[in-house]
């Protein structure tokens, strides 16, 4: 099962509903899922116009039940008079009979949910988000094409070599140095025209078939000899290197007119012609042609020309090969596969080295059936029989993987990821066939949660938990030295799991209150240990949601600490924001209670409810570690006003500020320069299973 990545976009959300706690449970459905987020609450049309006015923006609008006297028309129509692009959802009471979900949908609403259905809200408002971003790209991609179509039609006025873009037989574009050539008037404009209208008569036919067929099979390059017609009637001799290239945002072919009479243009032609050939004794294409290749193919797909499919072809024999015989007996197995590989397909099939024991070749062939019949020959052909060299009988054994390109492709590199995917379940399979990349099912999140719990359980059973301790180190020259202690999860297959993954789903149940008394037993050892060397050791240890609102759990964490002989002031217990909102109804009691033991109390993950700073002001808290979202970006100077802010407000309150995520020394100074008190990020140390941080060092 799939962890959560931890490198989740935040979402920025606008909220519309009159009760806060109720906006504040639909954050926590988007954070538990590991998110962070950004919100606002909207009560009025002149929240509204400030929220989405300047240079703000926003993701998503979540709308329950609009505060008077707001309405969801008046919303809507705001939102679709200033072309917003904004995708709404709104939550309805599942007894409102009186509220339309169609006309709903008509005033521009994009979903209607019925309200405690989060695992719909999540799916919905995930699919809009996704959408969103498409679109938002799609809007770059378009300025970013129009702005590099001018740049390079500067660039090819200038150029000496005389150039043509011709697209279904027009010409698209001609340079100046295209019309000069002609004789035309420098004024005069080709655009529209048949290219075929500019050859000789006898001639135009061939031209123009050669040129339907390049476009037609999306071949990387090609040579054709074109003489032209010049305004004055008179031949003039020439060839045409051809290229696919985009020109307007279409794929076009774009001929590099070359005079045939002059010297050493034949030789350069030739010299062109023989780098894009494969490689005589393998049939191997070079990786870069592969490379264009492959682009074409992808642009082609896209426009809905033609199918193609990447193969990734795995040689599992010649690692064992290499270790019997050594590596010139496994290169020349590795040159007589490909020598098989490309003798068997078709010229049209390229196919490249891509390193190591790995092949790619890019089939002309976009249906899985006329695939899987091709592939099936390929490989009947290339591991039927031993390949002998050097009187060694050699195995061929080849796992392949292929993914279809199509019109929702995206790039080369997301392919070759998928292909080699695909490759890795062909060889669990057993090897020598074909398997297709297959997009993983999204399981859903009570399911996610049930598949979480039962390896909580089992790795809880077996002892398969450890914990882990980074430094948290002050800026203003604290003499306690602060470690957060955390612990890792090896699930069955070995893997490691850092608790921040799985702990937003867990920890509102009893389950995750064992691994919070686990981790204070295990982690008293090694403070005391560590305290005994003289030093003034303390730990910030997160704690679930459920222990909040266990009435034993205080009181057995005083015992235990007594037991460990460990001061309470050297720990510090630390709870999440999300909780805040969730358990507001005990969280108060309970930082109390830790305060009477004499225990610093922490908020973590700070600064993605909809007002932060409200949430914390009633509270006895004595630091706040904000969430790692706010420091994504800061050396590239994004995100730096927000957490400025924020670092500011906080210190206003009288909080410790913790600024986590800390990567370079280019992320530290601001932080500093902002007036953190404490810090954290692998640029220090990354978790580690041992408190062996110099601090004096730092300092």
């Amino acid at each position: 099962m799939t962890m959560a990545s931890g490198d989740k976009d935040t979402i920025r959300f606008l909220i519309i509903d009159s009760s806060t706690r109720e906006a504040e449970s639909f954050l926590n459905v988007f954070r538990e899922s590991g998110y962070s987020t950004r919100a606002n609450q909207i009560n009025s049309l002149e929240d509204l116009t400030d929220a989405t006015s300047g240079q703000q923006h926003w993701d998503l609008l979540l709308m329950a039940e609009p505060p008077e006297p707001l309405s969801h028309s008046q919303i809507f129509d705001y939102i679709n008079q200033k072309d917003v692009d904004l995708p709404g959802i709104v939550l309805v009471n599942p007894d409102d009979d009186e509220t339309d979900p169609l006309s709903l949908m008509k005033m521009g609403a994009r979903a209607v949910i019925p309200l405690g259905h989060d695992e719909y809200l999540l799916t919905v408002a995930l699919k809009e988000l996704g959408d969103l971003k498409v679109r938002r790209h799609h809007r770059r991609m378009s300025v970013a094409l129009h702005e590099s179509e001018k740049q390079r039609q500067l660039l090819l006025d200038d150029q000496v070599d005389a150039v043509v873009y011709v697209n279904h037989g027009r010409i698209q574009f001609a340079n100046s140095a295209f019309i000069n050539l002609l004789g035309l008037p420098e004024e005069d404009s080709l655009d529209g025209k048949l290219f075929k209208d500019l050859i000789i008569t006898k001639d135009q036919q061939d031209v123009e078939e050669f040129l339907m067929g390049i476009e037609e099979s999306g071949q990387a390059l090609a040579v054709i000899q074109c003489p032209l017609v010049a305004h004055n009637g008179s031949e003039v001799p020439a060839s045409a290197v051809i290229s696919p290239t985009s020109f307007n945002g279409e794929f076009t072919l774009s001929l590099q007119i070359k005079l045939s009479k002059e010297e050493g243009e034949q030789e350069g032609v030739d010299k062109t012609l023989e780098e894009s050939a494969p490689d005589n004794e393998t049939g191997l294409f070079d990786r870069k042609l592969f490379d264009q290749e492959l682009d074409i193919a992808i642009q082609r797909a896209v426009e809905g020309k033609a199918k193609s499919t990447l193969c990734y072809l795995h040689l599992e024999t010649l690692k064992a090969t290499h270790e019997q015989h050594g590596k010139e007996i496994s290169q020349k197995l590795f040159q007589a596969v490909a020598k098989k590989i490309t003798s068997h397909l078709d010229a049209k099939h390229h196919v490249s080295s891509m390193g190591g024991a790995n092949f790619a070749t890019l089939l002309r062939e976009g249906e899985e059936q006329d695939i899987k019949v091709l592939v099936e020959s390929l490989l009947a052909a290339v591991t039927a029989e031993d390949i002998v060299i050097d009187q060694h009988e050699l195995p061929v054994k080849l796992s392949i993987g292929a993914v279809i390109l199509s019109d929702t492709v995206s790039d080369a590199e997301t392919l070759t990821v998928q292909s080699r995917q695909a490759t890795v379940l062909a060889q669990k399979k057993g090897g020598n066939q074909l398997c297709f990349y297959q997009k993983r099912k999204v399981s859903s999140v009570r399911s996610v949660e049930k598949q979480l719990a039962g390896m909580v359980s089992q790795a809880i059973k077996n002892k398969k938990f450890r914990l882990s301790y980074q430094p948290v180190i002050s800026l203003a020259g604290s003499p306690a030295e602060y470690y957060e202690v955390s612990f890792v999860m090896t699930d069955a297959e070995g893997k490691d799991h850092e608790a921040s993954e799985f702990r937003p789903k867990l920890e509102k149940v009893s389950l995750w209150n064992k691994l919070d008394r686990w981790q204070l037993i295990e982690a008293s050892k090694a403070l005391m240990a560590k305290r005994k060397e003289g030093s003034d050791t303390r730990l910030l240890m997160h704690v679930g949601g459920f222990s909040a609102t266990d009435d034993t759990f205080v009181p057995w964490m005083k015992v235990a600490l007594k037991a460990a002989g460990i001061p309470t002031d050297a720990v510090a217990i630390e709870l999440s924001e999300q909780n805040l909102a969730r358990y507001s109804d005990v969280i108060p009691d309970f930082f109390s209670s830790l305060k009477e033991m004499g225990c610093q109390t922490v908020v973590s993950e700070f600064g993605c409810s909809l007002n932060p700073l409200e949430g914390i002001a009633h509270l006895d808290i004595d630091l706040v570690k904000i969430d790692q979202s706010f420091t994504e970006g800061l050396s590239s100077g994004e995100n730096t006003k927000e957490l400025q802010k924020m670092i500011q407000a906080l210190s206003q309150s009288g909080r410790k500020v913790i600024v986590p995520g800390i990567e370079t020394a280019e992320e530290m100074t601001p932080v500093w320069q902002f007036g953190a008190d404490f810090i954290q990020g692998s640029y220090m140390q990354p978790p580690s299973e041992n408190m062996d941080f110099d601090f004096g060092a730092d300092g």
